[in-house]
């Protein structure tokens, strides 16, 4: 009943809370780089460090698209919870997550992870950032980043949760190994781009990145954070939510049937190319029930 309010109470909302919005450069790599930077009112409630979640645009994405895309809900949620939110912007509008994927135009090699560690520090210099409770989300291209910093960072983000987007082939190997990651991935099964079953993702006639399954992505967290049960479901409309039992973190899959390449409950968007954007929940709410239990 309370997340059904809470719900509700979102889609009341403004479509987007601008007030807190700062914009941040910084240099990286001998590139001038930017982030928005979402810093809500701080009532008295809410006292210490505050939790950061980097949400991350897809490819061809900006950041203020990202607050549009999902209907300014990460920054209500915000005002509501009193977290950050960190929207950083990619140098082409395009993630260079290291795996040497030439199909994706990245010439020359950006260090993006380094780049995400300097906006995180950054922002932790203005404001008191909790680094035990540093998050990071985002949507297809920005789901493998995702992934890059939870995987290739040990220790920084405490727990992710992609969106449209397996774990990429490239990362398997390190995404394997390393202590408990809790993980909610959200992806639909009918999504075009990057496919439930796993596959080459595909935009047109442009193939880039190999991904697993999302059935084999799980298996792999769940081998990760030895989880030792099994994975009983509940649905909500057409998703179905699956936690794994029995885990030393926990683990997600939000499987959305008939799910397209969009933020679930988010702005629809090309329908033909992305194909249906989920109503029954809003993924920016089931991210942060996700990551508040931290």
């Amino acid at each position: 009943m309370i997340r059904s309010l809470l719900f509700l109470l979102l889609l009341c909302l403004p479509a987007e809370a601008q007030a807190g919005l700062e914009r941040h450069t910084l240099r990286s790599g001998g590139v001038t780089r930017h982030y928005l930077l979402y810093v809500p009112d701080m009532p008295a409630r809410f006292s210490g460090p505050r939790p950061l979640v980097l949400v991350l645009h897809g490819g061809g994405g900006t950041d203020r698209g990202t607050i549009r895309a999902t209907k300014g809900r990460f920054d209500q949620l915000a005002e509501a919870e009193g977290f950050l939110v960190l929207y950083p912007q990619a140098v082409g509008r395009m993630w260079d997550t290291g795996e040497g994927d030439v199909s994706a135009g990245l010439s020359p090699h950006r260090d993006d992870l380094a780049f995400l560690k300097a906006a995180i520090a950054a922002t932790g210099a203005r404001h008191a950032v909790d680094p035990h409770r540093i998050f990071a989300t985002g949507i297809s291209r920005g789901g493998h980043a995702s992934y890059m910093l939870g995987c290739e960072a040990p220790g920084l983000i405490r727990a992710i949760a992609p969106v449209e987007m397996p774990l990429p082939e490239g990362l398997r190997a390190t995404c394997r190994r390393g202590p408990p990651l809790p993980i909610l991935l959200i992806q639909g099964t009918a999504d075009p781009i990057a496919p439930y079953g796993g596959g080459r993702v595909h935009l047109g006639k442009r193939q880039r990145d190999r991904v697993m399954s999302a059935p084999a992505t799980m298996a792999l967290f769940a081998a990760r954070n030895h989880c030792g049960g099994t994975a009983p479901a509940t649905r909500t409309g057409a998703v179905d939510r699956l936690s794994w039992q029995g885990c030393a973190a926990p683990t997600r899959l939000d499987r959305v049937e008939g799910g397209g390449h969009n933020w679930p409950g988010g702005v629809p968007r090309l329908p033909r190319i992305l194909g249906p954007t989920n109503t029954d929940i809003s993924a920016p709410y089931e991210i942060w029930a996700f990551f508040r239990q931290f």
